[in-house]
Formats: structure tokens, sequence, C-alpha cells
């Protein structure tokens, strides 16, 4: 084994382990690295092994998957495999499974997300196939500089998707490990150039030379580090572009930070609640004199009691022009006009916050639009925007008497409306029948799951306490304890109504903050989930089972009284809760053996075909050159008009392929001159200057001979040829020779300049 082979590819190790460190950040647990590193390690000694055996890259990246995929089946799939060594019909069906539970946790979950099997699986697999991808740049291509490049996509993997800012020391370490690469494999190239070198100084001028260029290096490398540390500092912040939807759409669990807020894709807003930031998240104006909750987005699975929000809003749209929110509501009830003014907006993109029932949204230049739900998307966050909404002013007897052949919301009664938590169904069903008899109707049964979440024996706190015997269920722990905060409360309302028949859903936003004369202002401390439940003739309607003073006002439909509906809407009778202080954030335990699926419904896409489009695309655009080199060498042979021609053409064809080597023949030279001059420049073996001189002879012949006589085929001859200056080229140079070839470029030429020659006939 050759030992600069063996250092590049235990530098391009360490650089693939260092790089994927930072996605420690996007996941709750990180026993994986152990086992990523494990794997980068196999696939290193893999290289290592087959490069002593072989210069073929086909076969050392065939010898470094298979061993790499051995030790994936021996470290997670071993019971599904034959005699630990083949895979199995199971094995697939099992690895099949941990990509869709991977899939479904990246794009439910925000960072840091639950490491499922399925995730665990998939990080190992994309850095092992990052470190093969490394090893071949750095140690069998000698080419470290292409090594950058798988590198720098698994640091942009974890960059795009924490929500927030990496510590800097990330990209030092792993740029300044690539950097050595490079320099290390720019020393060996400067010293092989033994024949020049000790012209350039007197005495040991090849060490001379080699310390000024390792100087010269080392120069360039700090201002390249120091500008690309500094100048994003210079930059103004340009919205976050997440590799994959979902996972880091919070800045850690939802808390404000100097830009902005955006509200954790997985129900969790504990961090947000505790907040102790009192910069305003959004400042407003309002004819509504007591505003209702702000809603941000709506929550409709909660798999493993773990609510999960889900966005129904198309891709923003510039103009775009909601539905009727008031299609088939009842005539009969009486509305308000209400209308907002946002002078500040610190809720970054996707999300936007808009009152329930908003009819239009001006968010000026920036694209928007909303879903089903109500909810509303925009492409970037407009500082300001205004809305226009309507307010139903609700009582008893308009819940009476709604035409279900006429519904305000057609996919209300879709089963994901009515789907229940399997771990609490059969508690929940049992509390539902013993709260709400069935000869209770709709409104009431819900008034009575509010009454009892909001009664004596529970109470609000941040800290969620152990329940007894510790179910796995948050659902069962609340119902348990009978202690939470807003999200627990909501949750579980939500299922006690489904479990009744009353289709419901979670609705996530922030409260209507304080009233400060003519603004209202709204802090991150002021994130409010709430149910909503689905009424013939009215739609979705809020009602509010927290108590506390964390909680928004109860509606005066909600709260049923001796003298029949109330006419103003009822002080808060709940029980008075202490105020959290704020402590380190109990995190539950996400862990989920395997995630029910999610919700249906139309996601579009997946993210790997646009993974596998790309990967199409980028095949086909290195190919391009190469596959129209080809062509035009074959139409030039089949246009030769004799035997004279189809040498000319198979010459032309040396003569342009060794310049793409970076061997050009003397301007102006003869074909002997020139075949003399590329046989000592290229230090061809004796049989391929033979060879070399049969085409020159050849070629004199079709020149210079009587015209008819019939010439040998050169076409294998200059092959070799070709072949063998090829070998005598630096590996970075091969490579732009193959990629990006003089013929293949002279044939687009072609292309363009019959294209623009009607346009020259026309002036």
């Amino acid at each position: 084994m050759r030992p600069a082979r063996i250092a590049a590819g235990v530098l391009g190790a360490i650089a693939t382990v260092v790089v994927a460190m930072p996605l420690t950040r996007l996941f709750q647990q990180s026993e994986w690295l152990a086992a990523a590193t494990a794997g980068v390690a196999v696939v290193a000694v893999a290289g290592m092994v087959a490069r002593s055996l072989a210069d073929n890259p086909v076969v050392i990246i065939a010898a470094q998957g298979l061993l790499g995929g051995w030790y994936l089946l021996l470290t997670e799939y071993e019971e599904t495999t034959a005699y630990a060594l083949l895979p199995t019909p199971a094995t697939v069906t099992t690895f099949a499974s941990d990509m869709r539970q991977a899939y479904e946790t990246v794009t439910t979950y925000a960072a840091p997300a639950p490491t499922t099997p399925g995730i665990a699986v998939a990080l190992v697999l994309m850095i092992m196939v990052v470190a093969i991808a490394v090893d071949l740049a750095a140690a069998t291509a000698a080419a470290p500089t292409i090594a950058g490049l798988p590198l720098l996509s698994l640091f942009l993997v974890s960059a795009a998707n924490t929500g927030g800012e990496l510590p800097w020391g990330w990209f030092v370490g792993g740029a300044a490990l690539w950097l050595l690469m490079v320099a290390r494999q720019s020393g060996l190239e400067l010293r092989s150039w033994a024949g020049v070198i000790p012209i350039l100084a007197e005495g040991d001028g090849e060490g001379r030379a080699s310390r000024a260029h390792g100087w010269q290096a080392a120069r360039l490398a700090v201002v390249g580090l120091a500008l690309a540390l500094l100048v994003p500092m210079a930059l103004p912040h340009l919205p976050t572009r997440y590799v994959l939807d979902g996972l880091g759409r919070g800045d850690g669990d939802g808390v404000g930070t100097g830009d902005g807020i955006r509200l954790s894709t997985e129900l969790d807003l504990r961090r947000s609640l505790r907040s102790p930031d009192d910069d305003p998240v959004l400042e407003y104006k309002t004819n509504d004199p007591e505003p209702d909750p702000l809603r941000v987005a709506v929550v409709t699975d909660f798999t493993d009691g773990f609510g999960r929000i889900r966005s129904t809003s198309p891709q923003p749209q510039s103009g775009f022009s909601p539905g009727n929110p008031l299609t088939n509501v009842s005539q009969a009830i009486p509305r308000d006009e209400r209308t907002m003014e946002v002078t500040r907006n610190r809720v970054t993109a996707p999300q936007l916050a808009i009152p329930a029932r908003t009819k239009s949204v001006d968010t000026g230049d920036v694209p928007w639009s909303t879903g089903a739900d109500g909810t509303a998307r925009v492409e970037r966050s407009p500082s300001t925007y205004s809305t226009s909404s309507v307010e139903l002013d609700l009582t008893a007897n308009h819940f009476e008497g709604g035409d279900p052949s006429r519904p305000v919301d057609p996919d209300a009664r879709d089963e994901r409306y009515l789907r229940l938590d399997p771990g609490s169904e059969s508690r929940i069903r049992s509390l539902a029948r013993r709260l709400a008899p069935e000869d209770r109707g709709p409104l009431a049964a819900a008034r009575a799951f509010q009454e009892y979440l909001r009664g004596p024996d529970f109470g609000y706190s941040l800290e969620l306490p152990e329940p007894p015997g510790g179910p796995d269920d948050p659902i069962l722990s609340f119902l348990d304890t009978k202690v939470g905060y807003c999200q627990q409360y909501a949750a579980t309302m939500t299922l006690l109504a489904r479990a009744d028949g009353i289709p419901a859903r979670t609705a996530v936003g922030f409260l209507p903050g304080t009233d400060e004369g003519d603004t209202w202002s709204v802090r991150a401390s002021d994130a409010h989930t709430w149910p909503e439940l689905y009424f013939e003739g009215i739609g979705w309607v809020r009602f509010e089972p927290t108590p506390g003073a964390r909680a928004a006002s109860v509606p005066a439909y909600s709260i049923a009284t001796e003298g029949g509906d109330p006419a103003a809407e009822p002080t808060d009778t709940s029980t008075t809760t202490s105020e959290p202080t704020p402590t380190p954030s109990q995190s539950r335990d996400p862990q989920l053996d395997s995630p029910q699926a999610a919700p249906t419904q139309d996601r579009g896409v997946g993210t790997w075909v646009w993974w596998l489009l790309g990967l199409v695309v980028a095949v086909l655009a290195l190919g391009l050159m190469p596959v129209s080199a080809l062509l035009a060498r074959r139409r030039a042979a089949r246009r030769a008009a004799d035997e004279g021609a189809r040498v000319e053409a198979e010459w032309q064809d040396l003569i342009t392929r060794v310049g793409d080597l970076g061997m050009v023949p003397p301007v102006g030279a003869t074909p002997r001159q020139t075949g003399t001059w590329l046989r000592r420049r290229a230090h061809l073996t004796e049989a391929s200057g033979q060879q070399l001189d049969h085409v020159v002879a050849t070629l004199e012949s079709a020149r210079y001979a009587p015209p008819g006589r019939e010439l040998p085929d050169i076409a294998g001859e200059v092959e070799s040829v070709i072949d063998e200056v090829r070998g005598s080229r630096m590996r970075g140079v091969r490579v732009r020779a193959w990629l990006w070839p003089s013929a293949g470029v002279h044939a687009w030429r072609a292309i363009g300049r019959r294209l623009a020659r009607p346009l020259r006939r026309e002036r």
C-alpha cells in the first residue's frame, strides 16, 4: 500500500466524522454517531485494502459498498439475515419500514427530533455514503479538492435544518481538515516535480520550493477561513431555506430569537411559554375591543399523544384570493366585520398569525396563501400586514338545526378529525361517556368537557409531574396527574369531543396579547393552543378548557348557566394556579418504536423523488459533453468521403484529444514533427511510439500517395496512443479532459452558429 493513500483515507474518514457531528443538534439522542463512526472506519479500511489490490475506482467503490452494506446488516438487521451474511425479504421489508419511519420523523418533527430506529439507520447510511464519496475523491482519485463537495453537502444538512446558528467551531474544524488534505496532496505533487525544482534555487531547491508553496497555501487558507466567518456577519440575515419539510422549523423549540419566532411543528410550546423575552413578537391595531386568539396552524394528528402540526396551505402565490369563510354559515347569526393592522411582525416564514374566518390579507408584495383549515402560509415574512375577518356573535340557539346537506366545511367529517390516540382511546371513550351521556346534544357535551377540564381537580403548570406507574402516553399521564399547560388541555378536549362524535382539532397560535392603549402587543410567552369543534351551520368554533391566567377569555356560548344562555361573556371562574418559575425544560420521552402513519393527505411529490430527479439531472449534466464529443467523432467518421478523409478525421481526433490532456503540438508542425514532439513529451513506450509512427505514416500516405490507394484502419492505434498519453497525466487533468472535451464544446458551438445564422441574414 502506498502511504499517501493511507494518510489520505484516514484524513478523509476523520473529516467525514467531524462534519457529521453537528447532526447531533438535530436529534434528541446521539447514540447513532458511534455506529456511524464505526461505519466510516469500515469504509476507509475497505478502501485502503482495495487500493492495495487494484487501481480501478469501480472495484474500490464496489468493495467499500459491499463491506459497508455488510456492516449495516450485522449492526441493524442481523436477525433478518440468512447466516448473518445475506439479506432476506424480511431485511428488505424492515429496511423499507425504517426509511418510511425516518421520512415521517423528518417531515413531522421540529429539531431536535426524536431519534427513531429509522432515523438512526438513515443517518448511519447517509454518513457512510458521504464517506465513500470523500474517500473516492481524496484517496482513490488523489483529488481532495473535490472531496470538499460531499463534505459541504453533509455540513449543509445540519446548517440548513437547525433553525438557528451553528457554532463557528464546527465549520472551522471541517474546513481545516479539508485544507489539510488539499495541502498534503499539493505537497506530494510538488515533490514529484523532481526534474524541475532543482533549477529553481541553489542547494536544497526542492525543500525551499516546498516550504514556500506550503506557506503560501497556509496564508490563503487563513484568509479564506477568515472571510468565510466574517463576511456573513456583515450580510443581512436571509430567510432560512430547509432541506426537508418539517425538520428544523423551529429555532430550538419555537423560542423567540433576535430574528423572530416560529412555532415548532411538533406541538411543544413549553419553551415559548417560559420565554423571558419581552420583545414583542407581534404589535397590531384592531377595531375589535376584545380580540380572539390569533391562529398560526392546526393539529389533527395525535398519534402517540403528541400533536403534530400539518399545513394544508398551498404554495404561496402573488395576488392570492382566499375562499369565502362564511359559505353556508347560517344567515341568522349576527356578525361583525373586524380589521387588524400588524405594525411589527417577528413571526417568521412560512407561518403568519391571522384571526379566524379571515376574508383577506394584505401582505404587500409577499406571496401568501391559506389552506382549507384557514391557516396562512407566506413565502417570506412581511414586516407589516393587515387582515379583514368576520366575528360571529354566537348564542346557544345558533347551535341547533344546522343543515348537514350544506356543510360549512365539507371535509369536517373526514376521519382525521375523528381519529383518537390509540394509547388513550379506551380511557378517553370511557370518560366521554361519563361526562356526556348519549341523550345530550353536541353543544351540551362540549360544555361538559370544558367544564370538567376547568374544574377544581385540574391545575396549570409547565412542570409536568410523573404519574403513578408512569404511563407512556401523554394524555393518560395528564388524566392521572391532572396538571399541565395549554397543549395538554386542548389535546384532551379535542380527543373527548372526537370520542363523542364531534369533529375536533387543536389550533396553535398566540393569545391576543396585552392592550397597550391603541396597540396590542404579543410576546413569545403568549403562545397558546385551544380546541376547535365543528358544528353544522356554524363551522369550526373555539373552546377554552385551559384554566389560569395563561388562557384566553372563555366564549359565552361555551358556558352553561342556570338561566339559559348568558347575555354576556362570563368571568373566568377556574381555579387559581401559580405561575411556574423558569427552570430547565423537562424533556418528554419522544422515542417511538414504530410511529403511526400521519393523517392521509396530499403531501405532493415525495422528497426522495426530488433527490432522485436531482441525481438524474446531475448525471445528465456531467455526461453531456463526453457524449456530445463521442457523437461528434462518430459523425465525422461517417461523413468521410473517402479513405483519405477517414484518416484525416482520425488524426484530428488524436490531436484534439491529446490537446485536451494538455499536450498541444506546436502550431504549424508537420505530422512527422508532431509525432516526434508528442513521443518525446509524453514519454511514450516503444510499443506506443511505433503505433504513433504508423499513424503518421498512414496520414502521409493519405495526403501524398496517389488517389484510390487502400489505407489501413488506424482507429485502434489512435486509441492506444491516447490511452498512453492519458496514463502519464495527473488525475485532475484526466477528469477535466473527460468532462469537458474540445470535440463536445465545438459541437455545441456549431449548433449555436447554425441557430444564429438566420438572425445574421436578417441583419
